[in-house]
């Protein structure tokens, strides 16, 4: 199986001079000069219990000065973040809203609050484990056969409800993935390096020039199915078209 991989560096469209500032300035003026009839929304998360008085009133005076007239308040907790001293529907919690909804009338801004804590408006500490939202989980174990087995599958996580056990044939080449040791992995124009955009490391890769094309070609040593391809970049922000390229093992030919 051949795969080709065509990577096109992102491309920048030149306008003449004068259209691109007049283009400019007419932007400039809307953001400087909003008019009443735009209404400027944002969400406003406070996130894991850090709220004081005094933040939110200098929040929501800076959005009236960046022009922003509408907000809605959701109460998020992020694992990640320390949590803060004013819980949630406490009396301290209730005070700094107050302060919110009379600072925000003064500054003719309008106020929304999430109908509950927590993602998507449906969490909450009332709301225990066992009657939250939920998504499928799995973990899976490779056995070779035959043989009978007798055992406990281990959990993908502490909060896991089981659903269902599922014995299916593993398909040929199931954990097969390109690489140096089953491919020939070339590219055009050579680059340094090239190793680097298949170790698994999102930390690692090549460098492009704006405007630079590059074909990435795998040919496999031997003919497999292929169930899926994972394309990953960087930890770094970027911009490009691709060209996906396959030609399969009876010669078909398929362009994404």
């Amino acid at each position: 199986m051949k795969i080709l991989l065509l990577l096109l560096g992102h491309t920048t469209t030149f306008v003449r001079a004068e259209s691109k500032q007049k283009t400019f300035a007419q932007i400039e003026s809307g953001f400087n000069n909003i008019p009443d009839s735009i209404q400027t929304s944002i969400y406003w998360y406070w996130i894991s219990n850090n709220i004081s008085e005094e933040g939110v009133i200098k929040d929501l005076n800076a959005m009236k000065k960046a022009g922003i007239n509408r907000a809605f308040i959701g109460n998020i907790g992020l694992n990640e973040v320390p949590y803060g001293k004013v819980e949630m529907m406490s009396e301290e919690w209730w005070k700094i809203l107050h302060s919110t909804l009379k600072t925000a009338t003064k500054l003719n801004i309008e106020i929304g609050i999430f109908n509950s804590p927590g993602w998507s408006q449906s969490g909450g500490p009332w709301v225990k484990a066992e009657k939250a939202m939920r998504y499928l989980a799995s973990s899976e174990l490779m056995v070779k056969g035959p043989l009978k087995l007798s055992r406990k599958l281990e959990k993908p996580n502490e909060l896991f409800q089981d659903v269902k056990v599922i014995a299916y044939p593993a398909p040929k080449n199931n954990i097969l993935i390109l690489n140096e040791n089953n491919a020939t992995i070339s590219s055009s124009p050579k680059v340094e390096g090239l190793s680097n955009l298949f170790d698994g490391n999102k930390f690692t890769g090549v460098t492009m020039a704006e405007g630079d094309v590059m074909t990435i070609d795998f040919q496999a040593k031997e003919s497999f199915t292929a169930r899926s391809i994972d394309i990953q970049t960087l930890e770094v922000p970027i911009v490009a078209n691709a060209t996906l390229q396959v030609k399969k093992a009876n010669g078909e030919s398929r362009i994404n």
